[in-house]
C-alpha cells in the first residue's frame, strides 16, 4: 500500500491554504515579483503594506508605498488567476484610515487583511498599544467595514500585557494575530493569549524544520521574508519538500 502524502496545508480564520508558508509582505513589493508567486507553492500571496497615499518618508522606509489605489488593482489581478489566496496589509494615520482601507481591500477580494501594526510609523501616529481604547477602537473599525476576516500584526513589545491584547482584540472580533516568530512573540503570545486565535509566525523561517518547529509552538501557518529574498519563490517548494521528507 502506498503511504498517503501528509497534508501540509493550513486553514487560518476559515481560508484554506495549500501550503502552510507564505511571504512576509516586506520580503516582496514589485508587482511582477508577486505575480512569480501566482505559479509558486506558496499558501497565499501578501502584499506590502499600502497605506492610503503613497508614502515616501526618510525615517520610515519600511512602509514606502504607491498608495492603496495603485494596488487594489494588482489584488483583483491576482484574485482573477485562481491562484493561492492573496492578503492585503494596511497601516493608517489614523482609525479611520485602517477603516477605509480594510474595505477597499475587502471588496477587491482579499482572503484576509493584515493590520500592520508593528511598524514604528504606527506607533508614532496612532499608538494603538498606548491605551487600549484606541487598539479597540481601530480593530472594531477594521471589523465592521470589512466582509473578510481581520488580522493583526504586533510589534515586537508591546506596553500591553498580551493577556489584555487578547481581550481587546477578541471583543473586537479580529480572528488571526501575526506575531514574532521568537520566544518573545510567538511563544509568550500563545502561552499569555491562549487559543483565541490562529497565529501566524513571521521571521526565522529557513528550513522545513523551523516551519515545522513554529507549526508546534501553535502557529497555524508561517511567513517566510530573509529565505525568499534569498532563494525567490522556489523557496517554497524547498520548504514543503523538506516537510515532506522529514514526516516520510
Amino acid at each position: 500500500m502506498t503511504a498517503r502524502s501528509p497534508d501540509l496545508g493550513a486553514t487560518v480564520a476559515g481560508v484554506h491554504l495549500a501550503f502552510c508558508a507564505m511571504n512576509a509582505p516586506e520580503a516582496l513589493s514589485l508587482p511582477h515579483d508577486l505575480r512569480r508567486l501566482v505559479t509558486s507553492r506558496t499558501g497565499a500571496i501578501v502584499l506590502r503594506t499600502a497605506t492610503v497615499h503613497p508614502f515616501l518618508h526618510p525615517e520610515f522606509r519600511s512602509l514606502h508605498n504607491p498608495g492603496y489605489d495603485k494596488l487594489v488593482p494588482l489584488v483583483r489581478e491576482l484574485v482573477a488567476t485562481g491562484g493561492p489566496p492573496v492578503v492585503a496589509t494596511i497601516a493608517g494615520a489614523n482609525v479611520e484610515e485602517y477603516g477605509f482601507l480594510a474595505r477597499a481591500f475587502a471588496d477587491a477580494g482579499t482572503a484576509w487583511v493584515e493590520a500592520n501594526l508593528a511598524d514604528p510609523w504606527v506607533a508614532a501616529t496612532v499608538a494603538p498599544f498606548e491605551d487600549p481604547r484606541t487598539l479597540r477602537t481601530l480593530a472594531r473599525r477594521m471589523t465592521e467595514a470589512a466582509a473578510v476576516p481581520v488580522a493583526v500584526r504586533l510589534p515586537e513589545r508591546t506596553s500591553l500585557p498580551y493577556a489584555r491584547v487578547r481581550d481587546v482584540l477578541a471583543d473586537a472580533a479580529v480572528r488571526i494575530v501575526v506575531v514574532r516568530n521568537d520566544f518573545g512573540g510567538l511563544e509568550k503570545f500563545v502561552l499569555e493569549a491562549g487559543t483565541a486565535f490562529d497565529v501566524v509566525a513571521v521571521g526565522g523561517i529557513h528550513s522545513g524544520y523551523d516551519v515545522r518547529r513554529a507549526l508546534a509552538k501553535g502557529a497555524k501557518a508561517v511567513q517566510v521574508r530573509s529565505a525568499l529574498v534569498e532563494e525567490g519563490p522556489g523557496v517554497f517548494a524547498r520548504l514543503e519538500r523538506e516537510m515532506r521528507m522529514a514526516r516520510g
